[in-house]
């Protein structure tokens, strides 16, 4: 088995202060983007006393119980670890970054070679990346660029110590960053995302242990209330204020709505849901074989990765239809109307993933999707079409789909009718007493919040025969599409219908002002895309054209850094390609030239430092003997001397003796 060649002690000052910045930079990171403070300050602080007495020690040789000293901080790390991700023992707040960063610092005591302070390095990249796991902005990228400035410093450093020149970023190798960065944003804006189709859990999250007790019970959501027998329930009576905190945050390719809580049955201004109990027992990860098939019109899947911002209740929010989930609790409940519940609420850092269905809800295809029927309902819906509409809102409901032909037809015009004519506010008093809630908003206030446009359009399509029930959860949220991720905060808790069509089922319908109306989950249509949900079937060629003309002038800037690009690279490689032709052409290898060059290189190994360009053959020679003897390295050097600058290179046999000399001592 070949080994590896000894790696050099890392002799560089200024490579051990960019390889402990590079820690700095990752751990700052977690503090930042993971709110975890005790063990990050704990092992910076311990990094930096390893680094000075493995700096101070670096020419010395390992002792037995200074690697013992070091194994049995690596196990006690290890320990921490198994116990903070098991039983949560300190906090489980990062357990995996905070294991990493314990590591960099137990193993800062050992850092001798350059080959162990590009572990360091790596490792900190991998903290750097389990920070970014909790990282929604696009500051994080700087904290990138300082991690790759500090990776660029360390190479510099520790290169350049061993020639004795001044410490420096070569031109190159700026050159080469400056590119890659440019290369890099030209792949980001015109590559799509590959495609892929999850098989198993997307997310490693600490589990929750938590048992179901007793029956299933609604918890506390925005727009929910709990009554006398704690079952949920949605009160247009009254309605709280919603502030501006961060509940959540997706990470997904696609905006949609984050489908909660499902209501069928209304009576005198309250919806409760008939099937609070009717449950259904799943594992963890629920795969697609464990639910419902696709929609007839399926467009693809897409990945939404959620990341609690702070106590939620044990709902799990998702686009609608799920294919499959992941929630770390030991076990999930699914409810009658389709979504899954925990064992207890979902704490701050709780990170789960769904991937759901896209299913096809064009006009045109909801167009043709039946009329008005009930007789295609599955069993026990006729909840859907129960409600307690005044004779006035009845006629009303009537008129408006008078003249239309499809149930698609009739339910949009119900919907524009309720968004054009109404107005959205959030300063609405209390339901006089006695009112009808639904008659007070469509004929006395006509304003109103979300709840009081779904529960009219839900009343008003059960008055026409068409099937429908109260959906709560979030709106999108603040969608950044160039990051692929939404904030969802306390004001966008919404409350939409969903209306039952013979092929295509529950289909999402928003009567609020300022919502579609049919608020279908789509891919943005643009090229910029960093998430793991992107699929390149739904990135049309065409899609890139438009873009750069919605750009306006700035659009001839993305096609010009990607052509500059093309021929720099072109004019590089001609380059080099020129240049080595000419190499050849220009000289042929004398007899022995290449045997002394080997040689030679054997040498400079074997002291311990290699020749830097700017040395000459002699000055590298004075400067390795002062350190340590080498008679063969004066006698090589001479010979290499004579036959750079005199041409006259030894024959073979002469550096085979040589060789033999090296092998003698």
């Amino acid at each position: 088995m070949k080994l590896l060649p000894a790696s050099p002690v890392e002799q560089s000052l200024e490579g051990r202060v960019v390889v402990l910045s590079a820690f700095a930079v990752a751990v700052l990171a977690v503090v930042l983007y993971g709110q975890d403070y005790v063990i990050p300050a704990l092992g910076f602080g311990v990094a930096i006393a390893g680094h000075l007495v493995s700096f101070r020690g670096r020419n010395r040789k390992r002792t037995f119980w200074g690697q013992v000293f070091v194994a049995s901080l690596v196990v006690a790390s290890l320990s921490y670890f198994l116990a903070d991700s098991v039983g949560a023992l300190f906090g489980g707040v990062m357990p995996q970054a905070n294991f990493a960063i314990l590591l960099v610092a137990v193993t800062s005591f050992d850092l001798k070679t350059r080959r162990n302070c590009y572990s360091s390095l790596w490792i900190s990249l991998a903290i750097l990346y389990l920070a970014s796991v909790y990282a929604w902005d696009y500051p994080f990228g700087l904290l990138v660029l300082m991690w790759a400035a500090c990776l660029a410093g360390f190479w510099s450093a520790s290169h350049l110590r061993r020639m004795g020149a001044r410490f420096a970023l070569p031109r190159a190798a700026g050159t080469f960053l400056a590119g890659a960065t440019l290369l890099g944003v030209a792949a980001f804006i015109f590559i799509p995302q590959p495609t892929f189709d999850p098989t198993g859990p997307l997310v490693v999250s600490l589990p929750s242990y938590a048992q179901f007790r007793g029956e299933l019970e609604n918890p506390i959501l925005p727009l929910v209330q709990i009554s006398g027998d704690t079952s949920g329930s949605v009160d247009l009576h009254f309605r709280g204020r919603l502030g501006d905190s961060p509940v959540m945050y997706v990470r997904t390719g696609a905006p949609a709505y984050w489908r909660g809580l499902v209501f069928d049955s209304y009576d005198n201004g309250i919806w409760t849901a008939s099937q609070p109990n009717a449950v259904y027992q799943y594992p963890p990860y629920v795969p697609a074989r464990l639910l419902e098939p696709p929609p007839e019109a399926n467009l693809g899947t897409f990945v939404q990765v959620f990341r609690v911002a702070r106590t939620m209740p044990g709902v799990i929010n998702s686009a609608a239809p799920i294919q499959s989930l992941y929630v770390p609790v030991s076990g999930l409940r699914r409810d009658a109307y389709g979504t899954f519940h925990t064992p207890d609420v979902l704490r701050p850092g709780t990170t789960y993933s769904v991937v759901s269905y896209i299913p096809d809800l064009s006009a045109a295809r909801l167009e043709q999707d039946g009329s008005i029927v009930t007789d295609s309902l599955p069993k026990a819906m006729d909840v859907y079409l129960k409600g307690s509409l005044s004779y006035r809102a009845q006629d009303l409901a009537s008129k408006l789909v008078k003249n239309t032909t499809s149930q698609y037809g009739a339910v949009m015009a119900l919907t524009t009718y309720l968004q054009h004519s109404y107005t959205y506010t959030l300063d609405l008093g209390h339901v006089p007493p006695g009112r009808d809630p639904v008659d007070w908003f469509l004929f006395d206030v006509k304003a109103g919040y979300c709840e009081q446009f779904a529960t009219a359009a839900v009343l008003m399509f059960r008055s026409v025969g068409i099937p429908a029930r109260l959906v709560t959860g979030y709106a999108t949220g603040d969608y950044d599409p160039v990051l692929n991720q939404a904030v969802v905060r306390e004001r966008d808790a919404h409350a939409w219908v969903e209306v039952w069509f013979p092929h295509d089922g529950w289909v999402p319908v928003d009567p609020t002002p300022s919502f579609s109306a049919l608020p279908a989950t789509r891919f943005p249509n643009h090229w910029a895309a960093a998430g793991l949900a992107r699929l390149i079937p739904h990135l049309s060629i065409g899609a890139a054209p438009a873009v750069l003309a919605s750009m306006g002038f700035l659009g001839v800037i993305p096609p010009a850094i990607a052509i500059g690009l093309v021929v720099t690279l072109l004019w590089a490689w001609l380059r080099v390609r020129r240049k080595r032709r000419l190499i050849s052409l220009g000289s042929q290898a004398a007899p022995g030239e290449s045997e002394l060059l080997r040689l030679y290189d054997r040498l400079q190994e074997r002291a311990g430092r290699r020749r830097g360009p700017p040395e000459t053959p002699l000055e590298y020679m004075r400067e390795v003997s002062g350190l340590a003897p080498m008679p063969l390295l004066a006698e090589v050097t001479e010979a290499v001397n004579e036959g750079a600058y005199a041409g006259r290179w030894p024959q073979p046999d002469r550096v085979l003796e040589l060789e033999k000399q090296l092998t003698v001592s």
